[in-house]
This record gives C-alpha cells, structure tokens and sequence, in this order.
C-alpha cells in the first residue's frame, strides 16, 4: 500500500511539474510588465526525480509558493515565491534559515543570482585608518569592504529603505579645533549596492556642522552648517534634499546669530507613539524626577504601567509587527571600570503583547537602533571601543557582536 502510494504521489507531482513548466509561457505573459521580481532560489537539479525527493524534504508550509522552472531540457530550478525587493525576499529566507526550515539558498532576481540586502547589512569601520563602509553578512558573519574612497573619510551612512540605494557622506578630514567641530572637502555620494555603482552628487565645502536624515522613505536631507565669511557670529546652515535617484532639490538657506539663537542644534529624536499596527500606544509621564511609562492596548480597552525610571526617554523605535517597543533613556551618570564617573544610557525591549519589560541592557551610550526583521542591530558604546550588538528581540537572545580594531557603528564612528 505504502508503495502504491508512494507511485501515485510521484505521477501526482511530476504531471504538477509539468503542468507549472507548460503554464510558464503564460505566466510570463501575464508577469509583463511586473519587473525585477525577486525570488529565494533553493537547488538546481538535473531529473525530476531530485527535484520531487528535495522538495518532499521540505517544510509543507513552503510548499504552495514553490515553483519549477525548467532551463534546459534536463535542467530544473527550484524557487520559492516572488517579491518586490531583494530585501524582502532576504527577510523570509532568512527567516526559513533561523528556522531550520531551509539550510541553503540564494535571492534572485529575474532568476539570475542578486545581491542579498538583507542577509549582507553595512556599517562604518576602518580601512587603512580612513573610516569606510563596510559589509557584514548574516550567515557567514564574515565583514568585507564594500565602498572606500582615496582621500575621503565617511562621516555618515544613510542606506535607503529597501536597503539598496545608500547615501554616504564624506570629508577629507574632520575632528575638533579649539572646541570647535571642522569638517573639510563635505561631499556625498549615492551608491547603488545591486550595480555596485558609486557617484558623487553633491559638494558641501568646509564647515561646523553636517547631520543627515530621511524625512521620508523617498527623500534624504543633508543639514550644512559654516560660519558666515563676513560676520563670525553668523552661522549659515543649507537644507539639501536629494531624491532616491540623487536628483538634488530646492536648497533651502537660513542664518542663526550665536549671541542670540546659539548654535543650531540637531533636531531631536521623537518617539512614534502608535504602534505600526495601530493596537498600542505608549506614553511618558515625567514626574518629581522619575518616568512612568503607559501602554495602552486598544483592543483590549486597557492601559497599564509598564515601568518607571530617573531617566527621561531619548529615542524609542517599533518592531515592523508592532508587538515590540524598543527605548533609549537619556544620559544617566555611572560608574564605569576604572571607578570614574561617567555618562551612560539605557536600552529598554518591551513586549508589547504581554505587557512587560523583557530586556535592560545599560551602562553604555545606545545609538542608531535598527529593526531588521526579527533582528533589532544598535551601536553600543564604551568609552574604549565601539561596537555593533544584533539582538534577537522574539527569542531574548544577542546572537552576534560585531566588532573592529579600531570600532565600528551602523550609521557612523564616534567624533
């Protein structure tokens, strides 16, 4: 019986290979128009006996998105679903990988072999003492160069947000002078990771401030800061706003007078109260010296404290999902190893669903914090050496730490 069926099971699938080989033709038809389809691609195989036998290995939950593609008369591709970035398709393979559900694949795109934006994540560190930017991938964990430039120091990394298209800002030098910042040579350049194509797009000049930032998924700012050339107590900040294509926009001009406005500030950080999924919502109450954080769960009709604390909330980041909360408290004076008093912070992981504090990492500066799939990557930093923690949020867990000679940060290296 158990080889009766076995016979029957194995004529069921080979006729569904053929039936999804003959209706290719038409489903490339219909994809026209679709393009740049990315997919996880997960064997090639020369019968479709190894094709039936790899794929009854696997998980049944991949089953429905699997598809056979047949390059040759005797030569079969197995994918696994299409999607509309290579970040997307890295997120679900990886995801498969952690899960034990896939041991090896690769992103495609259009069936030809891409580069993986999620599985390969970039970062600032040193190459030959000028800070470039490099790449760490998540399965090997292994770092590679992937952008320098003779003469250019990176002051920020700006990657967009299907993680392809990176804005990299550049100085021939940089540092303190006297108390105050200077930045030389300020330029930027967009880099298109897929292509491997870098081009500079703007110059800045010389100046005392440069801070970056998204002020949405399609445009990028760069804020240029220099003291006026006439009057010294004038500082003249530039807007710059560049769209995904490096295309520059209205540059918008303003001047602060030091004796009256004092030097122009980074905006500061606010927290998005709502959760992406519209069923949280945090709030802070600061009183006699301590915060009370709230969690309000609408769909429940409830609100209840989840914790409280001398320090007052920095930063706070959502997980894609919704269910997780990610805070950084503002500077708090600790005693480091050396018995000095010194200035650290605190990272707070909030499960949101169960409604409880689930994680304090603390005692460290915690900065530029990035959700990543189920992975939350934030920079922490000693006062010796920088360095990159990847925590698994859902299982509690650090599962790496990256770390270079001379430091290392998501978005830029300590000034």
């Amino acid at each position: 019986m158990n080889w009766q069926f076995q016979k029957i099971f194995r004529l069921v699938f080979i006729t569904g290979i053929f039936f999804s080989l003959s209706c290719s033709d038409t489903e490339k038809d219909n994809d026209k128009g679709k393009q740049n389809l990315y997919s996880i691609f997960l064997g090639e195989f020369k019968q479709q006996d190894q094709v039936e036998d790899f794929r009854s290995s696997l998980n049944r939950s991949l089953w429905n998105k699997l598809r056979i593609e047949r390059v040759y008369e005797r030569n079969y591709k197995l994918f696994y679903g299409k999607f509309s970035s290579s970040l997307e398709a890295g997120k679900t393979a990886y995801n498969f990988f952690s899960d034990s559900l896939i041991t090896n694949y690769k992103i495609t795109r259009d069936g030809k072999p891409t580069l993986d934006t999620y599985a390969n994540l970039l970062f600032v560190a040193k190459y030959l003492d000028r800070p470039s930017v490099f790449s760490f991938n998540l399965i090997t964990k292994q770092t590679e160069v992937e952008w320098s430039n003779f003469g250019k120091k990176v002051i920020a990394l700006n990657p967009s947000k299907d993680n392809n298209t990176v804005f990299i800002t550049t100085a021939s030098s940089y540092g303190k002078f006297s108390g105050v910042r200077f930045i030389h040579d300020a330029g930027l350049y967009k880099y298109r990771r897929e292509e491997e194509q870098s081009d500079e797009i703007a110059e800045f000049g010389n100046g005392v401030q440069l801070y970056t930032y998204w002020e949405n998924p399609d445009t990028f700012k760069v804020n240029f800061s220099s003291f006026d050339s006439v009057n010294s107590i004038i500082v003249n900040q530039k807007i710059f706003p560049i769209d995904l294509n490096g295309n520059l926009g209205k540059i918008k001009e303003r001047s602060f007078d030091l004796l009256q406005n004092g030097f122009p500030a980074p905006p500061k950080s606010n927290p998005i109260s709502i959760s992406p999924n519209n069923r949280f919502r945090f709030r802070e109450v600061y009183s006699q010296g301590e915060s009370y954080i709230y969690l309000r769960d609408f769909s429940e009709k409830s609100e209840q404290i989840i914790f409280k604390t001398k320090q007052k909330i920095k930063d706070g980041l959502w997980s894609d999902d919704g269910n997780y909360f990610f805070i950084v408290t503002d500077n708090e004076v600790v005693k480091s190893s050396n018995n000095k008093n010194e200035k650290g912070q605190q990272l707070l992981i909030i499960n949101a669903v169960e409604k409880k504090l689930i994680r304090t990492f603390s005692g460290f500066k915690y900065e530029n914090l990035l959700v990543h799939g189920k992975l939350l990557f934030f920079d922490e930093r000693p006062t010796q050496n920088a360095q990159i923690k990847i925590y698994d949020y859902k299982q509690d867990k650090i599962i790496y730490t990256i770390s270079m000679f001379s430091g290392c940060g998501l978005a830029n290296l300590p000034m």
